[in-house]
């Protein structure tokens, strides 16, 4: 009966859980500690042991991007992951720089705005299309990026509706402003000190892409690129948030 209870107890403390591993450090001699946003418990920590040697057998989910079902080993609210399925690798991204960085991005969203344990599975399945998507032939990764982050802002909690003037509710029609106090943009007529103002070509492609029109054939590519700007400027000031991988993505051609 002893061994059924020590069966019984190891069983309570394992958790199986679907994950991407969102960051990587190396911890001690050939382990890794992880960020892993997962459909059940949201964004956790794992220690991986032994996944810098060269043979581990677990080394796919110490990789950014990796999108796996993992089982945990729970002991004193610390996971240590014992067995690993992968089900995408997204392997693509890695062949493309421009992509790579695009889902880097990505994960660098999630892993800060959605803390420790906050479960969302609409951010998790948003990450798993998208990150799919980016490894599709021929995607234009920037705009997908734009396109992740105007959801996944909504999803966070710092939605942005670009269809009117938050303080007059009118349509915007010639220039465009950002506005930290309203928390938006903001038309000619209602803005105030302090507010930005930012091209109205960019403002027009965000709107666009935010009712889910392809601005593929329509907006230039530097203006996908300050779309980009806006949302570093933007999560910087309502969320204090620095997405370090954005400048680099922007500053390639």
């Amino acid at each position: 009966s002893s061994d059924l209870k020590t069966k019984s107890r190891k069983t309570e403390m394992d958790l199986k859980v679907n994950g991407i591993t969102l960051s990587a450090v190396n911890y001690k001699e050939s382990d890794r500690i992880l960020n892993v946003f997962t459909l059940e418990r949201g964004k956790i920590t794992v220690n991986a042991r032994g996944v810098r040697k060269a043979n581990a057998k677990m080394k796919a989910l110490s990789e950014p991007f990796c999108f796996a079902e993992v089982v945990l080993a729970e002991k004193s609210g610390r996971f240590t992951a014992t067995e690993v399925n992968v089900f995408d690798s997204f392997y693509p991204l890695r062949l493309d720089v421009k992509k790579y960085y695009a889902g880097l991005c990505a994960l660098e969203f999630t892993n800060a705005f959605f803390p420790e344990e906050t479960v969302s599975e609409e951010q998790f399945a948003l990450l798993v299309k998208y990150l799919k998507k980016l490894s599709e032939e021929g995607c234009e990764a920037e705009s997908l990026l734009v396109e992740f982050l105007i959801k996944s802002v909504r999803i966070s909690g710092y939605a942005l509706d670009f269809s009117v003037c938050p303080r007059c509710g009118k349509e915007i029609k010639s220039r465009a402003y950002f506005s930290v106090s309203a928390g938006g943009v903001v038309c000619e007529k209602c803005v105030r000190n302090g507010d930005k103002e930012f091209s109205y070509a960019t403002y027009d492609c965000l709107k666009k892409l935010a009712c889910g029109e392809d601005v593929r054939d329509t907006a230039a590519s530097e203006t996908i690129k300050n779309c980009l700007r806006f949302f570093a400027y933007y999560v910087s000031s309502v969320a204090g948030v620095t997405l370090k991988c954005l400048p680099q993505l922007i500053s390639l051609g």
